[in-house]
């Protein structure tokens, strides 16, 4: 099967010439262009202009990652927001991913339904128990009756405390389940999205955890 595009909204990592990763996010998505917004992290002076060739990775599963090769076709505005048209070079691909290391966990756990944009109802909201954590994934139950978290690539929102330091993660639902013996809950695994700072905290939290005896 080959490989999809990421979809608006969804996290991509840019990769240029010089080796550099710059952190963004998906605006459009259509066959052989790509939009997404310029990188927040990017210096207003940086050489990368419309021509430069790029290499744009994205979370397309637990243990696989997306990429594709693109080509700045060009630079705009939508209001304030400053926008690069890719000129795909190429069909997309995926990767395995190195293996990460799932630890198991045990505590409160906030879900958040994200919503469109201009819908007047806001996102439903479950408390549930993290059951396991991962870099790129985590695994929780909430209650049976958030169907709204049985859709797979459903956008939410991912509330955890790790050593006292509580954070929000961006996610997308990648399964749900009601497993045997437990009707009242909903078994929702998630592909987490963290903004740079968030993942190094994950690493941490997880690289310390790995450590004890």
């Amino acid at each position: 099967m080959p490989e999809v595009l990421p979809q608006p909204g969804d996290g991509v990592v840019l990769k240029d010439a010089d080796h550099g990763e710059h952190h963004s996010s998906v605006y459009a998505s259509a066959p052989g262009l790509l939009t997404v917004l310029r990188p927040a992290d990017l210096p207003l002076g940086a050489p990368l202009l419309i021509g430069a060739e790029l290499v744009v990775s994205w979370s397309s599963g637990v243990e696989t990652v997306g990429r594709v090769r693109a080509r700045i076709a060009a630079t705009r505005y939508q209001g304030e927001v400053l926008l690069w048209d890719f000129a795909l070079l190429g069909e997309p691909w995926s990767e395995q991913r190195r293996a990460w290391t799932r630890v198991q966990m045990s505590g409160p756990i906030t879900v958040t339904q994200v919503v469109q944009e201009g819908l007047s109802l806001p996102g439903a909201v479950e408390h549930g128990q993290l059951l396991d954590l991962s870099e790129v994934a985590l695994r929780c139950t909430v209650a049976a009756g958030a169907v709204w978290a049985s859709r797979r690539s459903a956008r939410v929102r991912l509330g955890i405390t790790l050593h006292e330091q509580e954070l929000e993660l961006a996610g997308r639902v990648l399964s749900s389940r009601i497993p045997a013996g437990t009707p009242g809950r909903r078994e929702v695994v998630a592909r987490l999205e963290p903004e740079p700072w968030q993942a190094e905290v994950l690493r941490r939290y997880l690289a310390a955890r790995q450590a004890r005896p």
